[in-house]
């Protein structure tokens, strides 16, 4: 595997973590995507840098975590702005969190198999072609009110399939 490919193995599992980490800081969400795609940037720079023994979402958030103080210097006068100490916990438990929400990805892929195939069809325009339900009603030939409720059922219906199937896995010896 060469350089170019390992970046993107690594980048492809970490980016989620890394963009709540940026928002949660930033709270503005087209600020917090400018420097999303900062830290992209330096890390395609400075890859040959990374020290593949040590985890990639830890060197990540690092370079996170200087971009956002960097952006927050740069805003200075917004009141919402959060120190470096709350910054680094941010960075601590992001990384906790990434081992646990690796656990529920078969879990979710499990239930997604599950559902219809109109239910499959409206989260995919919901959430990998973020259209909004106004956008999705034309494409579906439904009001935006069936949309909205189509939406929730599908999301209840994913909630207790995983509620499930944690409970299924926790009651295992």
């Amino acid at each position: 595997m060469d350089a170019a490919e390992e970046l993107a193995m690594h980048w492809t599992k970490a980016q989620p973590f890394v963009a709540a980490y940026i928002t949660s800081l930033l709270r503005d969400f087209h600020r917090a995507e400018d420097v999303l795609q900062q830290v992209a940037v330096i890390l395609v720079r400075k890859f040959g840098e990374y020290d593949s023994q040590q985890p990639f979402l830890s060197w990540a958030l690092g370079i996170a975590r200087l971009e956002t103080l960097k952006e927050q210097r740069r805003e200075a006068r917004d009141r919402h702005v959060f120190g470096t100490d709350l910054a680094e916990q941010l960075g601590a438990i992001y990384e906790q969190m990434s081992g646990q929400f690796k656990a529920y990805v078969p879990m979710l892929e499990g239930c997604l198999e599950e559902l219809d195939h109109r239910a499959r069809k409206v989260l995919d325009l919901r959430y990998v072609e973020d259209l909004k339900p106004a956008e999705m009603a034309e494409q579906l030939c439904m009001t935006p009110g069936t949309v909205r409720v189509l939406l929730h059922r599908t999301r209840t219906t994913l909630r207790d399939c995983i509620e499930r199937r944690m409970k299924n896995l926790g009651d295992r010896p």
